[in-house]
């Protein structure tokens, strides 16, 4: 495998943990080094809706030999500074707390300081973020950061294609993700819009 540089994907703690482990399963398809952060919050949801402890998780990422965990609290991890390389960060699921940090330039954790960092140094930053309904402070710090380049891409689901389980649904997300942070040129042929013949 040629060298790649790792991409950063933050957990936080967000309902929307499948969203997380698919956007995982898939980079590890495309055999690309992560560099993982996961708020205590993340999780709690976690356990909560996946079923199982986070740490069972990340043993089975591991057996790839692609995953590096680092501790949410750990400012002094290597991704912290923007003097080691990574391609890009994603952050998923992403709580409106984590977007009104980021929004702000707040960075009391490991997670919001890569994010911070991938922000100055002109890195890619995908955010799929996890609310509804969106009150006008949400609209407001999601805007300030597409003003700065950050590619939103909240967790719709792709009813063209008419889905007919959750799991679609999650893959497409994840796929769309992984195509906002520009590791995947295009989506799976069936997740892709067919186009319709006018009568």
């Amino acid at each position: 495998m040629s060298k790649r540089l790792p991409v950063v994907v933050g957990v936080s703690g967000a309902s929307g943990a499948a969203l997380a482990d698919r956007v995982i399963e898939r980079l590890i398809a495309l055999e690309h080094p992560i560099e993982l952060i996961a708020t205590s919050s993340a999780r709690i949801v976690w356990r909560q809706e996946q079923g199982y402890p986070w740490a069972e998780a990340v043993a089975r990422w591991q057996a790839s030999g692609l995953i590096t965990e680092h501790n949410p609290n750990n400012q002094a991890a290597t991704i912290a500074s923007g003097s080691y390389p990574v391609y890009g960060m994603l952050i998923v699921p992403c709580s409106m707390g984590t977007v009104a940090a980021l929004a702000a330039g707040f960075a009391n954790n490991l997670l919001l300081r890569v994010a911070d960092v991938t922000q100055k140094e002109g890195r890619r930053l995908v955010v799929v973020p996890r609310e509804t309904p969106l009150s006008s402070v949400h609209l407001e710090n999601m805007l300030r950061l597409s003003q700065r380049g950050v590619r939103l891409v909240p967790p719709m689901p792709n009813f063209y294609a008419r889905p007919t389980t959750v799991a679609e649904v999650v893959d497409f997300v994840a796929a769309r993700a992984l195509v906002g942070l520009g590791l995947s040129p295009e989506l799976d042929r069936n997740q892709q819009w067919a186009g319709l013949e006018l009568e």
